[in-house]
């Protein structure tokens, strides 16, 4: 029995070695998400979408854009704040609202609906306490999910604008 607890000490004292061994020489950077100037990408992708993409007028205090891409029929604005609140705009051309909801909102439920700025918008409820704001338009579905409370998410969707 005393071979097996000094053989577990042992592998302990290595574990805990790696362990502190990672930590000292593992670097964090200050800033773990780049910014990126969605306002400038905003402006170019306008023109080539075929559609009209939403993007904020102004991001909200302490927000900076992390992500803007747009494909062929999809479009996507990524904003966080610090390291835990993240808000992501989707606009998908030609898809549904299920299937958006598959693809950016899996495994959240139905949690009514809700008007901001005279357009009706479907709430959903996801894990992670990721609420989920979907609406259709014309050809296009629109997907605004993240996880700060409601009252931020409904004011960056009151702030997006085509123009």
């Amino acid at each position: 029995m005393g071979d097996i607890v000094r053989s577990v000490v042992v592998i302990g004292l290595i574990i805990i070695g790696l362990y502190a061994f990672g930590k000292l020489f593992t670097d964090k950077p200050d800033t773990p998400t780049r910014a990126v100037d969605y306002a400038t990408l905003t402006d170019q992708a306008r023109p080539v979408a075929g559609f009209d993409l939403l993007a904020p007028t102004k991001l909200p205090d302490g927000w900076h854009a992390n992500a803007a891409t747009l494909n062929i029929d999809w479009w996507h604005l990524g904003i966080v704040k610090g390291d835990h609140d993240y808000i992501g705009l989707d606009q998908v051309k030609d898809t549904s609202a299920k299937r958006a909801i598959d693809r950016f909102a899996d495994s959240s439920r139905a949690d009514g609906k809700t008007d901001i700025g005279g357009e009706t918008w479907s709430v959903r409820k996801g894990p992670d306490d990721r609420t989920t704001y979907v609406r259709t338009q014309g050809d296009v579905t629109t997907v605004v999910i993240g996880t700060p409370s409601r009252s931020v998410i409904k004011d960056y969707i009151a702030s997006l604008s085509t123009s």
